[in-house]
C-alpha cells in the first residue's frame, strides 16, 4: 500500500471511532461502553456503526442479550489495540515533556565554559526541574556548530563569531581578553592596563592558530597595526600560564579561562581597547526546541545577571571603564 492509499483508506476513520470500537469489545455490551465511556448508548452505537459503514462490513455479531466480536472485528481488534497502546504512551510522554515532567536537554559548550558557568546553573536548574536531564559535552567552537546542525546537541553556549549565520544567539555576557605577565617582568610592575603596542614587543605565548581566542588576539592587533612575536603555542590556559609563570613569554586570555587558577606567580593588566569577546546561547534557527530546551534557555538567560557580575570572573582587575 502507497503512502497515498493509506492517507485514503484512513482519512474515513478516526481515533474516537477506534476508541469506542474497542471499549464495546472489552466490555461486549453497548450498554456498560456507554457507562465507561460516560456517553449514551445511542450515541456509542452511532460511532460504531460509522466505523462499519466505512469499512463494509459488521465488526460485532449483535443479539438482545450479548455483543461478540465478528471474526473481522477480532482482526481489526488485534491491531487497534496495540496503535492506541502506542498513542497513548507516546502522547502521555509529550505531555509530560510539555509540562517539564521529564525531558532531555544536551547542551554543549566551549571547554572554559563547561568548567567555569554551567556546572553550578545545572544545579540551580536541576532543583526547579528535577525531571529534566541535561546533558553536558565540551567540545571547541566549530565542533558545537557542527552538533547543533546534526541535531546531536540542543543548545551550544559559546562566544559569538563570524561564521554563526543562520543560528540564534542569546547575549549572556562579555568576556573581556588580559594580558598576563611573569612577575618579574617590568612591563607590568605597578600597572594596571597596557597598550598593544606594548605588548606586540614582547615574545608571545599564546592560543593556537584557528582557535577563537588567537583570532580575537590577532584582530585586536591587526586593530592597532602591531605584529605577533609568537614564541610557543599551545591549547589549553594551564599550559600557558605555566609558561608564563617561568618567564617564556607574556600571553592574553579571556578571564574566564582563568577562574580558579593560581595566579600568585603572574602579574595581570587589562588592555587599553578593552577587547571583549561575546559569551551567549546558540541554537539553530531552523529547528524548534523541545519544551524542556526552550525552558532550560530561558533559565540561562536569566541567570546571566548573576554570570556576568560573578565576583569570580574579576580576577582582581579594575572595573573602571575604558577611556
Amino acid at each position: 500500500m502507497t503512502q497515498t492509499d493509506w492517507y485514503r483508506t484512513l482519512s474515513r476513520i478516526n481515533l474516537n471511532q477506534l476508541s469506542t470500537f474497542l471499549v464495546v469489545a472489552e466490555e461486549k455490551s453497548f450498554r456498560s461502553a456507554a457507562m465507561r465511556m460516560h456517553l449514551s448508548q445511542s450515541a456509542v452505537s452511532v460511532q460504531v456503526q460509522q466505523l462499519e459503514r466505512v469499512l463494509g462490513l459488521a465488526l460485532f455479531h449483535r443479539t438482545t442479550r450479548s455483543v461478540a466480536l465478528t471474526r473481522e472485528g477480532s482482526a481489526l481488534a488485534d491491531v487497534a489495540q496495540r496503535v492506541t497502546a502506542d498513542l497513548a504512551e507516546v502522547t502521555s510522554a509529550l505531555r509530560a515533556q510539555a509540562q517539564l515532567q521529564k525531558g532531555l536537554v544536551t547542551v554543549v559548550a566551549m571547554p572554559t565554559f563547561a568548567y567555569m558557568l554551567l556546572p553550578q546553573l545545572m544545579c540551580r536548574y536541576a532543583e526547579l526541574h528535577p525531571n529534566v536531564e541535561v546533558r553536558l559535552l565540551d567540545f571547541d567552537s566549530p565542533k558545537a556548530l557542527e552538533m547543533l546542525q546534526s541535531g546531536k546537541a540542543d543548545l551550544a553556549v559559546l562566544a559569538r563569531t563570524p561564521d554563526m549565520e543562520g543560528f540564534d544567539f542569546t547575549h549572556l555576557f562579555e568576556d573581556e581578553l588580559v594580558v598576563l605577565a611573569p612577575a618579574a617582568s617590568p612591563l607590568l610592575e605597578g600597572r594596571s592596563e597596557v597598550s598593544v603596542e606594548e605588548v606586540a614587543r614582547e615574545q608571545l605565548v599564546l592560543s593556537p592558530t584557528g582557535s577563537q581566542t588567537r583570532a580575537l588576539v590577532e584582530q585586536i592587533f591587526a586593530q592597532a597595526q602591531c605584529s605577533l612575536q609568537v614564541r610557543q603555542e599551545c591549547q589549553r590556559p594551564q599550559t600557558l600560564l605555566a609558561l608564563v609563570e617561568n618567564g617564556l613569554g607574556i600571553s592574553i586570555l579571556p578571564r574566564t579561562a582563568l577562574v580558579d587558577m593560581n595566579l600568585s606567580q603572574v602579574r595581570l593588566a587589562r588592555l587599553q581597547t578593552r577587547p571583549m569577546r561575546e559569551v551567549g546561547i546558540v541554537s539553530l534557527r531552523a529547528m524548534s526546541l523541545s519544551p524542556a530546551a526552550q525552558s532550560f534557555k530561558e533559565f540561562l538567560a536569566l541567570a546571566r545577571p548573576q554570570a556576568a557580575d560573578d565576583q569570580s570572573l574579576t580576577l582582581g582587575l579594575s572595573a573602571t571603564p575604558a577611556p
